[in-house]
């Protein structure tokens, strides 16, 4: 099964929303699209959730990606200070939750809260500066995604109504932002990735720009199984070392053949948009850098 073929990439917008499951390094290559945008641009921003270790850790020292880190508590305790209109209100209100409607529509309010900071964080930036967020993993970030519009209609006046519009405006509508999609070539993985691209498209109404596929296996050429099976043939204290790298690089050559084959029925269903972008795996785990080069010369940063 050949690659899928390269065409003409849309331009991402200002706001890159990057999600996936967990475990894809959905980080590492949120931060090389953050850096791919600073050395076009002259400067960009990467948002995460949670310690910030990660971000950190991949842009590497001396970066001059903007990095900033959304805290749950100072999100919220923020929000809330806005909804109520006195910081004093708001930390009594997190404290003793004695206001109980509220306490009902927390957790929601808690994450628009966080979409609020990172609303806050992107005005920091000229006008059309990238701002790449790496969201949470693949069921949590589709729930985040939908809950702007959800709470907007939720609310038809009112400041979390307000609140809800400013994060639609600046960061999730169609106009302002674009999804991408990391996935690694494993079967289930892959399948299950296909079906978050498809509800991201039919029922948020943001279909992905990207969808990067991470960790490809390489194509093996033909001589590579040769050699191995000759070796195999040939017997002698080699051989069972020899069937061993055999099993090895067969099983690798049908992931990717299955992989690919995964892709191209879901291009060919419209769950996929474009060619996919094929990142292969390395010996060791690339530096934003690294994934920016990449980017670049895929014409897909």
């Amino acid at each position: 099964m050949s690659e899928p073929s390269k065409a003409a990439r849309t331009q991402l917008k200002p706001v890159v929303l990057v999600t996936g499951k967990g475990g894809v390094g959905k980080t590492t290559l949120a931060a090389g699209l953050a850096e791919a945008a600073r050395r076009r641009d002259g400067q960009a921003m990467l948002i995460e959730f949670g310690d910030g270790d990660s971000g950190r850790r991949v842009l590497g020292r001396g970066t001059k990606v903007v990095h900033r880190v959304v805290d749950p508590r100072v999100a919220m305790e923020q929000a809330v200070a806005d909804l109520l209109g006195s910081t004093l209100l708001a930390k009594v209100f997190l404290g003793n939750f004695a206001v109980r409607p509220m306490l009902r529509a927390a957790p929601a309010v808690r994450e628009l809260a966080m979409l609020e900071r990172v609303r806050v964080y992107a005005d920091e930036m000229l006008a059309g500066t990238r701002v790449v967020v790496d969201m949470p993993s693949t069921g949590h970030g589709l729930t985040w995604m939908r809950l702007p519009v959800q709470m907007r209609d939720m609310f038809a006046t009112g400041p979390i109504h307000d609140l809800a519009v400013r994060v639609i405006n600046r960061i999730s509508s169609p106009e302002r932002c674009s999804v991408v999609v990391v996935t690694l070539p494993e079967r289930l993985v892959l399948t299950e990735t296909v079906e978050l691209c498809h509800a991201l498209d039919h029922d948020v109404k943001l279909p992905p720009a990207r969808l990067i596929v991470n960790r490809l296996p390489a194509e093996m050429s033909p001589a590579a199984f040769d050699e191995a099976r000759a070796l195999v043939t040939r017997g002698g204290p080699e051989a069972s070392a020899a069937r061993e790298l055999l099993r090895v690089i067969e099983a690798r050559a049908e992931a990717r053949k299955d992989a690919l084959e995964i892709l191209a029925k879901a291009t060919q269903r419209g769950d996929v948009h474009g060619a996919p972008v094929l990142y292969g795996e390395l010996l060791e785990d690339p530096r934003a850098e690294d994934v920016a080069d990449f980017l670049e010369k895929e014409g897909a940063g």
